[in-house]
């Protein structure tokens, strides 16, 4: 490429060198008009900007050089023209001519070819994202709410000499440009229309003026501007007259990867340009009835038609319109190959490529010609789909991995339609163990759509199924495109039931000041398979204390559960342990059980509990008491000896048994005295009873003095 664009500057500066001998005679030529001027390949000579001022000294203005071909366009007086026509260095020299919108006709299409159904997740979900689509035409209306217009430029009429464009927007005040954007990217938001691929960006590259004409320079720059800009697919909505500059850019974008579409024309005669050059795909027009559109141009140019009779889309000032013409055909098949483009499925990308898949995949029309229709009707959900793939899987068997001997298992298979084509219902699935044996048979009840799954609940009774590990298989009855994944297995292990009565939990304070309670919590468990019907003993010990009674309620003991625990069901017993007399230090407390089960490592649990001496008070002290025994039913006066006494102190007795005594009349002698009435309980008791007194002040300081009390009986 660097090569022909040095050549064909090299044939610019021999030519202007000529046409500045010519000087005299040229501005003496009649006006000047614009023409484009091709080069044969020769080797540089001269810089642009000389070239340019070299041409406007003969009298004559370069407009613009373009760099994807060895075109140049120039405003030359008709002398100058006719002496250059003929020079070898010359390839043709030829009128900068004006190509049109397509007349219109006065609305349907996206429906027709299928576009819907290639938007849909399950069949591929392209809905043309990340394709960039160029529209060729009057420019898009900017403010359009249903369109997205990623950016542009405006080419009509406003290219400067140095290759630049005059600051001018690419709005469309027209209305045809928006209108072919409508067909190809209108988005799919709930408003007004929807275009073929409702997500492929879109490009303005305005090149037609507001009356919907504009040059062939303008074209040729706004193509260039395409390939500059990595622009995958250009749409062209008008016709013109043959040109070589115009061939020759088409068929450099073409080689460089963009995908050219035009519309054939609305005259009813040969297809016009630059649909007709063989780098563009020409498309022709059909109505709603898959005839031939009266107004379409037809030839054995034509590759395709599209719908483009009363098809409605956007339109100038945000609005919609219904037209007709070979223009509105030309963005359906535009609107296809973002489709294919994008298919993630396909992967196909590249102009010659998806040129090739828009033609293998068109539907022909019945009573229609290769002139008229080319390979056929552009087909959406042909071309952008992969070819139909029927293929129902079995994507998953659940069941538990580990089952006993005689249990009831649930078994759910999930079939599923991992295809492209839809699954009729009624398909049958089978479950089967080893050797054949029919676990059960199920039938689909609905129609599957493509990434669609249903599921079948089976029943497996395992009695008299032989321990071990047993394979489940799951079997479907259709005939499908891939026999590989008809079929799934599943290993199972079968094993006899157990018996097992679990110590899961034991529970309690990680500490325990001695001479206080302490709670243990005890969680036992039928972990086994098997219903335990007899009574179960669970006994709490401490490595350092022997439980004081067995009661069911006293100390640490033993507690019974009587009539035994179901499988899978648990229960919490609770323990009081009294630290009176226990040792300080570390007591590990151990809850077990007395049934003979198949699992003995977890018939016992424990916790270690430290027991703490009694913090006594900094300022309370207890030395004696007197007396140091009373009867039972005789009250009597207490005198308490030590230090630290308050008035307001409390007397108590604690750690023993049967009803507590009530000391009244509490009062200090001092501070190291308390005198107070004991009143006794006249209950009958069968042994002495020992009691501790403790004395509280006022501030919550106490001391207590051990074993001080006896009750006689």
């Amino acid at each position: 490429m660097k090569t022909l664009r040095r050549a064909w500057r090299i044939a610019l500066a021999i030519l202007l060198g000529w046409c500045q001998v010519q000087t005299a005679v040229a501005q003496s030529d009649s006006p000047g008009r614009k023409v484009l001027i091709g080069f044969n390949h020769l080797v540089e000579t001269e810089s642009p900007e000389a070239l340019a001022e070299t041409i406007r000294s003969a009298g004559g203005q370069v407009e613009h050089s373009y760099h994807l071909l060895p075109v140049i366009l120039a405003t030359l007086s008709d002398e100058t023209i006719g002496r250059i026509r003929n020079r070898p260095d010359v390839a043709y020299v030829e009128e900068d001519g004006r190509v049109y919108a397509a007349a219109q006709e006065m609305p349907w299409g996206v429906d027709r070819i299928g576009a819907e159904r290639v938007w849909d997740a399950k069949y591929g979900g392209s809905r043309g994202a990340g394709v960039d689509v160029a529209i060729l035409d009057t420019g898009i209306d900017a403010s359009h709410p249903d369109l997205v217009v990623a950016g542009g430029i405006n080419c009509a009429g406003n290219i400067l000499t140095d290759g630049s464009t005059k600051a001018a927007h690419w709005n469309d005040k027209e209305g045809h440009g928006t209108h072919c954007a409508g067909v190809v990217a209108a988005r799919n938001n709930g408003i007004g229309v929807v275009g073929v691929a409702p997500e492929a960006r879109l490009w303005a590259v305005k090149v037609l003026a507001d009356d919907r004409s504009g040059h062939i320079s303008d074209v040729i720059q706004g193509i260039e501007w395409c390939v500059d800009n990595g622009i995958d697919i250009v749409s062209m909505s008008f016709t013109g007259g043959f040109s070589s500059a115009l061939g020759e850019a088409c068929d450099l974008a073409y080689n460089a990867g963009v995908l050219l579409i035009a519309s054939s024309g609305n005259d009813g005669t040969a297809v016009g340009y630059p649909a007709a050059y063989g780098s563009v795909l020409a498309v022709s027009a059909v109505d709603t009835a898959d005839g031939l559109a009266s107004f379409s141009c037809v030839g054995p140019e034509i590759e395709l038609a599209a719908p483009g009779v009363d098809i409605r889309s956007t339109y100038r000032n945000s609005g919609y319109t219904s037209l007709s013409g070979t223009s509105m055909a030309c963005p359906h098949v535009a609107g296809v190959a973002a489709l294919v483009w994008a298919s993630p499925e396909l992967g196909l990308s590249g102009a010659a490529a998806v040129r090739a898949r828009l033609r293998e995949t068109a539907e022909p029309l019945a009573g229609l010609t290769a002139r008229q229709v080319g390979y056929g009707l552009v087909d959406a959900e042909k071309a952008a789909l992969p070819a139909a793939f029927v293929d129902l899987a079995i994507a998953d068997i659940a069941v538990d991995s580990d089952v006993v001997q005689g249990d009831s298992v649930e078994v759910v298979v999930t079939v599923e339609n991992v295809g492209n084509q839809d699954c009729p219902a009624g398909v049958a699935v089978t479950v089967t163990g080893d050797a054949g044996s029919e676990i059960g048979s199920r039938t689909t009840t609905g129609p599957l759509s493509p990434g669609a799954s249903t599921t079948l609940t089976y029943r497996w009774n395992t009695t008299g199924v032989a321990a071990g590990v047993r394979t489940l298989r799951a079997r479907h009855n259709m005939t499908d495109d891939d026999a590989t994944n008809d079929t799934m297995r599943v290993s199972v292990t079968v094993r006899t039931p157990i018996v097992d009565i679990a110590i899961t939990a034991v529970s309690g304070p990680a500490g325990v000041t001695v001479g206080d309670s302490a709670q243990i919590s005890v969680t036992v468990a039928n972990t086994g398979d098997e219903d335990v019907d007899a009574d179960v003993a669970v006994s709490l010990t401490s490595d350092q204390a022997t439980p004081l009674s067995t009661a069911d309620d006293i100390a640490i003991g033993t507690r019974v559960i009587e009539g035994g625990l179901s499988a899978g069901r648990s229960t919490t017993l609770k323990y009081t342990w009294d630290t009176h007399g226990a040792a300080v230090g570390v007591h590990t407390i151990t809850a077990s059980h007395d049934l003979a089960d198949d699992d003995s490592d977890d018939d016992w649990d424990g916790l270690s509990v430290t027991v703490s001496a009694p913090a006594e008070s900094s300022r309370v002290t207890i030395w004696s008491i007197t007396p140091r025994s009373m009867w039972a039913g005789m009250p009597g006066t207490i005198m308490i000896r030590g230090t630290g006494f308050v008035e307001g102190v409390k007397v108590t007795f604690e750690k023993g048994q049967g009803r507590t005594p009530v000391v009244t009349g509490v009062r200090t002698v001092g501070s190291s005295s308390v005198m107070g009435r004991v009143t006794l309980s006249g209950d009958t008791l069968p042994v002495p009873v020992v009691w501790d007194v403790r004395v509280t002040n006022p501030d919550g300081s106490s001391a207590v003095l051990r074993e001080a009390l006896t009750i006689q009986p």
